[in-house]
Parts: structure tokens; C-alpha cells; sequence
């Protein structure tokens, strides 16, 4: 299907037309996690595990530094909770947990403990049903879903009624026209916006746009930081994915190597390190704590 990109007045993009909700829901319910993608396989390598737990563990500790204490033992949800590897850690840490997500096939095959404790379906319909039984949350995460729903600031404006004043919500996107992207693309590197990958993307945020979306919703940013930038391999031919596909395996080890060395600093080092990244513009993804109070 033809689309085209439309920019918001906040700056980030979405396409049109949208999906429907019946062919979005679809897509999720029997393929995403049947098949791989960027963020789910089939399995993983005990190194692709232990990063999976470094990437749990720094959010956890970024949480800790946006609201100046430990919410452990508060009620945590998960929106969009995948394969339950963030809800596992932060269960393990001693939240009170619980996730909504659109389908059960990654949970029922790395932790079907947790399905007990996840709703299936529509993510605002949960967030409604949530709302309408007066659940308050203490924090709430979103990775990598904002970019996938067709309304994003609905999506927002309704975690609003959900976190109290001395709340956050953690929101995890990819970094799309970034400046090392429009770089590679005003340079002839890349051809086309490799990034822009409809119905599974349908709007895409960066380090500039992003907090606009989110503070225009009555958040206020705490904190914010980026993961490694694998896209800077796409800077030198020799490590360039894109042109070479059989070279993407080998730049994510890289990545992955990279990230637990610096982590052998202490999180705290780490997170200086990410934030810098942020502050930048650049990292593959990028994660931002806002407070609902205000």
C-alpha cells in the first residue's frame, strides 16, 4: 500500500493512510512474534540474554534517579510488555507488576509465568478498563510502543489518569531522522528512509521531538538517554548493514560487547554515558522519564 509521511507540529512523523485497528490487530495477534523482527526472535544467545538484562537493569536504575528514591514494591505496568523481559527483572526487583499487550506469543514462549499478571488486547482499552476500576500506578513503561499505536497522544493523554502525582512513565522509541540518518541520506549513503517500515512502525520520534509530544501531553521530562548508536557503523563501508546485510550480525556483537564493557563501570557511569548520547541526538532508540505531576 502507498503512503506518506506526515509531519506533526511537534516535529515527529506518522504515516498515511493508518492501518485500521482490525489490520493492526491482526498484524500483531499472528505474525509479529511468530516471526523475527528488530526487537523479537525465536531464541537468543546467552550473550543477546545478558544484554536484554543490562538494557532491564538501567532502566530500572534510570527510574530510580528520576524519582529521587525506590518505587520498588509499587505497582508497575508494562504497556506493550512483548516477551516479558522487562516485567520479569522488574518483578524480580520487587515491583507489584502487571501488562497489557495486543498478543500472548512471546510471553507463552520466554515467560509464561506472567500471564497471569497481563491483559491481552487493545492497549487504550486496557488503559480504559484500568481507568475505570481506579487503578493508580506508581510507574509506567513503555518500550518500544509509541511508535507502533495509531494514536500516540491518546495514548499518552490517558497514562495521565493513571499515574499520580508522584509518578513516571519510562517511553522507549526508535531514534528516526536522527542526525547521523539524515547525514547518510544527504550524503547519498542511503538511498531511502530505511527506517520507515509500515504497519510495524506507524509514527517516528527523535531526541528533539519526543519530549515536545510528551510535555505538550502535562508530563515533564526527568530524565533521558539513548542506547548504543549502531547506526554510526553505517558511517564506513566496511560495517555497513544496509549495503550488506551479512555485515548486521556482526555490528549488533559488536554493539552488544560494547555496551557490557562500559557496563562494567557501574550503571550510574553508564547512564552519563547514554545521556551524553541523548543530549547529542544520537542512540539507535532513546528513553525518556517524565513525571505526571505538575
Amino acid at each position: 500500500m502507498a503512503f506518506e509521511l506526515i509531519v506533526h507540529p511537534d516535529g515527529w512523523r506518522t504515516v498515511s493512510p493508518k492501518p485500521t485497528p482490525e489490520e493492526l490487530s491482526a498484524f500483531y495477534a499472528r505474525e509479529y512474534y511468530q516471526k523475527s523482527h528488530a526487537i523479537y526472535a525465536q531464541s537468543y544467545s546467552e550473550t543477546e540474554l545478558e544484554h536484554r538484562n543490562l538494557t532491564a537493569n538501567v532502566l530500572l536504575r534510570a527510574l530510580e534517579i528520576a524519582l529521587g528514591r525506590s518505587a520498588r514494591g509499587g505497582r508497575l505496568l508494562e504497556v506493550g510488555c512483548g516477551e516479558g523481559w522487562f516485567l520479569a527483572a522488574a518483578k524480580a526487583a520487587g515491583y507489584a507488576v502487571q501488562g497489557l499487550d495486543y498478543s500472548e506469543a512471546g510471553l507463552q514462549r520466554f515467560h509464561p509465568e506472567l500471564l497471569e499478571r497481563v491483559r491481552i488486547g487493545d492497549a487504550l482499552e486496557g488503559l480504559d478498563r484500568l481507568i475505570d476500576e481506579g487503578a493508580h500506578i506508581d510507574v509506567c513503561v513503555l518500550e518500544h510502543v509509541l511508535e507502533h499505536v495509531l494514536e500516540p497522544e491518546a495514548l499518552l493523554r490517558r497514562l495521565r489518569g493513571l499515574i499520580g502525582a508522584d509518578g513516571v512513565a519510562a517511553i522507549t522509541v526508535p531514534n528516526d531522522f536522527n542526525p547521523v540518518q539524515m547525514a547518510l541520506r544527504a550524503s547519498g549513503r542511503l538511498d531511502r528512509d530505511v527506517w520507515v517500515n509500515p504497519p510495524e512502525h506507524i509514527s517516528y520520534f527523535n531526541t528533539e521531538n519526543l519530549p515536545r509530544l510528551v510535555e505538550r501531553c502535562g508530563f515533564e521530562v526527568r530524565l533521558a538517554y539513548s542506547s548504543f548508536p549502531i547506526d554510526w557503523f553505517l558511517m564506513h563501508p566496511g560495517s555497513d548493514y544496509v549495503a550488506n546485510p551479512a555485515a548486521g550480525k556482526p555490528a549488533h556483537a559488536a554493539r552488544m560487547a560494547i555496551d557490557m564493557l562500559l557496563a562494567e563501570r557501574g550503571m550510574d557511569c553508564y547512564l552519563d554515558f547514554a545521556r551524553a548520547l541523548f543530549a547529542c541526538g544520537s542512540g539507535r532508540s532513546l528513553t525518556i522519564i517524565a513525571a505526571a505531576g505538575g
